[in-house]
């Protein structure tokens, strides 16, 4: 959390504020977000117009001239906002534009990472294939799972078989389809794979038209909160009636990442 949906919301939010205006400033309020290579390595950023804004994965990107890059990964509590942030927030770092746009890089877990890329093609290799694109078909996806006999959770969450993917979106699409989580990704039939991977597209679109899922600390870029955990079935939901069968919802843990599932509906 925040996964693809409310990536590629905050992706859309601040594209008309921040594309074609060039980077003036990046001020760390905590030079841990640059990681090993230090907060003078993002002074590269600087003057740079920026062309484009992407999203692979989890990962957001502003395009500078010469395919560099700066990269932003959010992690568990990370937002992006375009306005100064309410009180008991913790903003490690604000990246500054031409037209007076201001990024305010807020994070309460200290977990993000802001990054400079010289080049953004060996950070665009180690992704796996964008789940919403229309060359991501369910072939590929059976040809992927079918190398893993890990848990399914597992391998959905693996952003080298497929990017974008988090707990909550992960949960959603198994329930979607009735398979349980520790079912080992080899073992899905043709049909269950083809089944998981139309989930898998339905879920995660149906969120980013409701802007994302505000559970805990992510927002909008402008202070609002997305409302897709409103119609979530499963997922945060332990204990709740399963929407389709009444059982109560329960949680296991899948190498160390809690899962949410109906032990009725997906055996």
């Amino acid at each position: 959390m925040p996964e693809l949906p409310e990536v590629e919301t905050i992706r859309r939010a601040i594209e008309p504020y921040i594309v074609g205006t060039e980077v003036t400033d990046i001020a760390l309020a905590d030079p841990s977000i640059a990681g090993p290579d230090g907060p003078e390595h993002l002074k590269a950023a600087i003057g740079s117009p920026v062309r484009a804004i992407l999203r692979r994965g989890k990962h957001l990107i502003l395009v500078l001239e010469r395919n560099r890059g700066i990269v932003l990964h959010l992690r568990m509590t990370g937002a992006l906002l375009l306005d100064e942030p309410r009180d008991g927030a913790r903003v490690r770092a604000i990246l500054s534009f031409s037209n007076g746009s201001r990024l305010l890089f807020n994070d309460m877990r200290r977990l993000g990472t802001l990054r400079f890329y010289e080049d953004l093609k060996p950070l665009l290799s180690r992704i796996g294939r964008e789940p919403l694109d229309t060359d991501f078909t369910a072939d590929q996806l059976e040809a992927s799972l079918s190398r893993h006999r890990i848990p399914i959770k597992a391998a959905l969450l693996d952003q080298h078989i497929v990017a974008g993917i988090g707990n909550m979106y992960a949960d959603e699409a198994l329930f979607q389809v009735g398979i349980h989580p520790m079912k080992p990704a080899n073992e899905l039939s043709h049909q269950q794979v083809a089944q998981l991977w139309g989930a898998i597209r339905d879920v995660l679109q149906h969120a980013i038209e409701n802007q994302g899922a505000s559970i805990n600390t992510y927002w909008l870029p402008n202070g609002e909160r997305g409302t897709a955990h409103d119609t979530f079935n499963v997922a945060h939901k332990k204990g709740a009636a399963c929407p389709n069968c009444g059982t109560p919802i329960e949680r296991t843990m899948v190498r160390k990442r809690g899962a949410y599932y109906c032990p009725s509906c997906q055996c």
